[in-house]
């Protein structure tokens, strides 16, 4: 059995939390959507214009809800990617 140095074995722990950070944070991104499609679903076959309105108010909260989730995963990305940058140059 090969023995990988310290340096690789730290690489693939390091690269195996992001990948399953990003998987809870990908699940996380699937719920609002739902929410999303299934609000404006409903508001679309009420047909009445104060279904429409709701649907469409909490639709925005789903999209500000994405919105965040999406900006944790890049912040998420940029950590990282500077991490492995400043590895590599020291």
């Amino acid at each position: 059995m090969r023995r990988l140095p310290v340096r690789e074995a730290v690489e693939r722990v390091e690269q195996a939390d992001l990948v399953e950070r990003i998987d809870v944070a990908l699940h996380g991104l699937c719920q609002p959507l739902t929410v999303l499609q299934c609000r404006l679903a409903m508001g679309e076959l009420i047909g009445e214009p104060e279904a429409m309105r709701e649907a469409i108010r909490e639709a925005l909260l789903e999209c500000a809800r994405l919105n965040k989730t999406v900006g944790s995963m890049r912040t998420m990305l940029q950590d990282c990617m500077r991490d492995r940058d400043d590895e590599r140059a020291g």
